[in-house]
């Protein structure tokens, strides 16, 4: 507008030059306009998946971080007394085991102790969760005293070649290590202690143990934060527990399903095989969106591994045969075959039919796979696969 000095003054009372004018008539006109709601719009969606995936976290596992009643606190804190009693003594050895027994004032949030044993401590406003499959650290054989350092690494590979098939190479033994046992890397290679040595042995000892160290490249294990003697520190996960109300939820619970299960079919040069399929052992990591973690590592073997478990089982019946939700038929000669079930068929059995009962469409690639009784499992397979690359590029 004229100010009556003969000079344009913009809306914002400084003076108009001719590129603001420019700008401002753009602004104005219809595509300004449509840029503007464009832009806005653009923003507000990428606002919307930060948060909603951050409530998602939230909704599914709001209890997660109480601290449980009527847990056996005393047990708990013996456990851990014990593990930092033989750290002080130096006994044992890890990158978790300062922090762990600084001043051991731990407030336990839950302890279970069955087929393994898990501690959830508050740790500075924090969870932190150590696993074990025993107690005590002298649950564990002991590795011989005395032993080179040669021949306790070349322990130390076959044993995971034994526990998960991957064919490690004898020249990469100090690349293994750095993977097992970081602290070495730290160090600058230096030579294990005899604290070291008893501890990496006995986490060696535990299978879940080396599938999450040696498997993070799956993205579906926990990540192993560090370790003290023969317990080990895992990611703290929001645990999902399926309830009634979830099922509002159904349609965003299967794409995290899904994409579980394209992640075992795409790791390395073989799919993973999950042989404990069920809700209770789903977590959420908030840096792992649209898929579930694995809470519990058991039961998860490569597909070598498996194969060379079934093959050496004996039988009488096709239910000797079975692992968990892996099954196998029993053949002539009384020896169980490979896995003749796929994930797909225990994912749709015991995960998405219970969420979605016979309500489905054929028009829902994932529900399709489930359904469908007339398609190899193979062609629904590639079928998956495709609609993976367009629905889940980013998993």
């Amino acid at each position: 507008r004229d100010d009556g000095k003969g000079e344009s003054v913009c809306c914002c009372c400084a003076p108009c030059t001719q590129t603001g004018l420019t700008c401002t008539r753009l602004l104005l006109s219809r595509p300004g306009r449509f840029c503007l709601l464009f832009t806005s719009m653009l923003l507000l969606y990428l606002f919307y998946l930060g948060v909603s995936w951050s409530v998602e976290v939230q909704a599914f596992g709001e209890e997660s971080s109480a601290i449980r009643t009527g847990i056996n606190t005393t047990r708990a804190k013996e456990v851990l007394s014990s593990l930092c009693d033989a750290y002080n003594r130096n006994e044992v050895s890890g990158d978790a085991c300062h922090r762990l027994c600084f001043d051991q004032e731990w407030t336990v949030a839950d302890f279970y102790e069955g087929n393994k044993v898990v501690v959830v401590i508050k740790d500075g406003g924090q969870q932190a969760v150590f696993k074990s499959l025993h107690p005590s650290i002298e649950d564990y054989e002991s590795s011989p005293e005395g032993e080179k350092e040669e021949d306790f690494l070349r322990r130390i590979r076959d044993k995971t070649d034994e526990e998960l098939m991957l064919g490690w190479p004898s020249d990469l033994i100090d690349h293994l290590l750095s993977i097992l046992w970081p602290s070495h890397l730290r160090s600058g290679g230096q030579q294990l202690s005899a604290a070291d040595r008893r501890s990496l042995w006995a986490l060696m000892q535990q299978p879940e143990y080396l599938t999450f160290r040696i498997l993070p490249l799956s993205r579906v294990t926990p990540k192993v934060i560090g370790s003290c003697g023969h317990m080990y520190e895992v990611e703290s996960l929001v645990a999902f527990r399926m309830k009634g109300y979830y099922m509002n939820l159904k349609g965003k619970i299967l794409v995290h399903l899904m994409g579980t299960l394209k992640l075992f079919y795409e790791f390395l040069n073989e799919p993973l095989q999950w042989c404990d399929v069920r809700f209770d052992n789903l977590g959420l990591s908030a840096e792992y969106p649209k898929r579930f973690v694995m809470m519990d590592g058991d039961l998860l073997f490569t597909e070598s591994k498996l194969k060379a478990l079934m093959t050496s089982k004996t039988c009488k019946t096709d239910a000797d045969c079975a692992i968990g939700d892996c099954t196998s038929r029993c053949q002539a000669d009384f020896k169980c075959g490979p896995r003749n079930n796929e994930n797909l068929d225990v994912f749709c059995e015991k995960l998405i039919n219970k969420l979605f009962g016979n309500a489905w469409s054929k028009s829902n690639k994932y529900l399709n796979a489930c359904h469908d009784t007339v398609t190899n499992t193979t062609t629904k397979l590639n079928d998956l696969r495709l609609t993976w690359s367009w629905t889940l590029s980013d998993v």
